[in-house]
C-alpha cells in the first residue's frame, strides 16, 4: 500500500498593497489569480516546488502576492498523481493543497487591510503556470 503524500508548505515572502484608500471589504471587485510553480528539487520520494501566488483585484483595489516553497514526500507513483492536473478544475492537485494552506494567510491580510475578502472557491478559475517536468504547462 502506498503512503499517502504530505504536502508541508513554507512561506518566505508576503506582500501586500490596498490601492485604493475608500474601498473597504464591502467594495464589490472581481479576483484574478495566478500562479507560477517551479520544480526546484527531485528526489526518489519527494519534490520541492518554488511557487509564487499572486492575487489582485478588478476594480484595482488590493493585490497580495505569497511566495513560498512547497515540500512533497510520499510514494513517487502518488507524488506524480498529486502533481497532476485535476480534471474538473484543470489546476495541479498539489496546488490545492498549497493554497488551502496560504489562504488563511491571504484571508487575514484583507481583514487587515479592510478589502474585500477572497472566496475559497477561486481555484476553480486559478491560471497556473508550473514547470513540473521538461514541459512548461499552462492550466
Amino acid at each position: 500500500m502506498p503512503q499517502p503524500v504530505e504536502v508541508v508548505t513554507k512561506i518566505r515572502n508576503v506582500t501586500s498593497l490596498k490601492s485604493d484608500e475608500n474601498a473597504n471589504h464591502n467594495t464589490p471587485v472581481v479576483f484574478n489569480f495566478a500562479v507560477n510553480m517551479d520544480e526546484a528539487e527531485r528526489g526518489p520520494e519527494s519534490v520541492k516546488l518554488n511557487f509564487q501566488m499572486v492575487m489582485d483585484t478588478e476594480p484595482a483595489i488590493a493585490k497580495f502576492t505569497v511566495e513560498g516553497v512547497a515540500a512533497i514526500t510520499g510514494d513517487s507513483g502518488e507524488i506524480e498523481k498529486i502533481l497532476s492536473a485535476d480534471p474538473q478544475t484543470n489546476v495541479p492537485q498539489v496546488f490545492t493543497r498549497i493554497y488551502q494552506q496560504v489562504y488563511s494567510v491571504i484571508f487575514m491580510l484583507a481583514g487587515t487591510l479592510d478589502v474585500p475578502y477572497p472566496s475559497p472557491a477561486l481555484l476553480k478559475r486559478a491560471q497556473v503556470r508550473s514547470a513540473l517536468s521538461q514541459n512548461q504547462i499552462q492550466a
